[in-house]
């Protein structure tokens, strides 16, 4: 396992290797080993009719999350991958941002395990969705921060 990097080393560990978080408007609130809080800001261009924010960017959101959550245990590792991730939508994201507050829950030598919570920003406490997670972990030698190019197609 890497070292612990800080919330500032986390977040351009993000920018540089995975831009889509940014781009989708989520941020890393706060992060420490095995915890993270994640932040997606509510912009009309992810609303579904009713205003609801639509439910694959809310996946996306508990997925970065967790991934941020486990970086911060193992250290900036650019191929740890999601390998499952399960979702159970409460209730509506509607009417401002959302939190996601992933744990991990276990780490193994090849598999990391942890769960995330989606909540309103509002201060409310309401849970809108509960998500459960696998990501597996590169061997040391796939741990370098940038992935292996891809072999040339014929």
């Amino acid at each position: 396992m890497g070292e612990h990097p800080t919330h500032a080393d986390l977040c351009r560990f993000l920018e540089a290797h995975a831009p889509f978080i940014q781009a989708m408007g989520i941020s890393c609130e706060e992060s420490r080993p095995g915890y993270a809080v994640a932040r997606w800001k509510r912009e009309a261009r992810w609303l579904r009719p009713g205003g609801y924010l639509f439910g694959g960017g809310l996946m996306t959101l508990a997925d970065a999350a967790l991934y941020m959550a486990i970086l911060g245990q193992i250290g900036l590792q650019a191929m740890a991958v999601t390998s499952e991730l399960k979702m159970n939508f409460l209730r509506p994201a509607v009417g401002g941002d959302v939190l996601a507050r992933a744990r991990v829950i276990k780490i193994g030598r090849r598999l990391a395990y942890g769960e995330v919570h989606l909540l309103m920003a509002d201060g409310r406490e309401r849970l809108i969705a509960h998500a459960t997670s696998s990501y597996a972990l590169p061997e040391p030698e796939e741990s370098s921060t940038t992935p292996p190019d891809a072999a040339p197609v014929e």
